[in-house]
């Protein structure tokens, strides 16, 4: 076979349209796997992120002191975006969460929203969520947009910490992509086993 510089050409021409091709084009999209509420009634995670433009999943630890750190401005942020199109909900894929203690817990921390339960930690796994008030934020088709930590800070609060969550939020909500994608996440080790 003569190799012409048209062949050579039109052979990485050919060779590139397929790598192209081959790329992911979409940010990942997180399993269906089920979540409990507080009702005990089980709802997916793509069902979920369907309800809002934009979802937000914090990793829940009853014994984390960087996550009660940090929970009032996440209260803040809940209150904040809600207008925005923006839901929020505490993940419990801990192997001690109960409903009940969840329920209670949420009740005597003030959160505004409710703690869900990841049974097996299949959320977790997903996202890889390993640390207490680590953050995921969801499109309303279930694709990974953020995930990481919510700020710079771990125990003590910084009024100039970088809020990775919130600049994400702004931007994802701006019509841009976060201009931090993955922030570093500062927290509890979950309990998972």
């Amino acid at each position: 076979m003569v190799l012409t510089r048209s062949s050579v050409l039109a052979a990485s021409v050919v060779l590139s349209l397929s790598c192209a091709s081959a790329r992911p084009t979409a940010e990942p999209q997180v399993p269906n796997a089920p979540l409990v509420g507080p009702n005990g009634h089980s709802v997916g995670v793509r069902g979920l992120s369907e309800l809002a433009p934009l979802t937000v999943l914090v990793f829940f630890s009853p014994d984390c002191d960087c996550l009660r750190a940090h929970e009032a401005r996440l209260r803040t942020l809940a209150g904040a975006y809600a207008a925005r199109g923006v839901q929020v909900f505490m993940v419990d894929s801990e192997t001690r969460a109960s409903r009940a203690k969840d329920a209670a817990e949420g009740k005597r921390r003030g959160y505004p929203f409710p703690i869900l339960i990841d049974h097996g930690a299949r959320v977790a796994d997903a996202v890889g969520a390993e640390y207490a008030s680590y953050a995921v934020v969801l499109d309303s088709s279930g694709r990974i947009r953020y995930r990481g930590g919510m700020d710079s800070d771990k125990l003590r609060l910084h009024d100039d910490a970088t809020p990775y969550l919130r600049n994400a939020l702004d931007d994802l909500l701006a019509g841009k992509e976060p201009r931090t994608p993955e922030g570093k996440a500062l927290g509890c080790a979950l309990q998972r086993w």
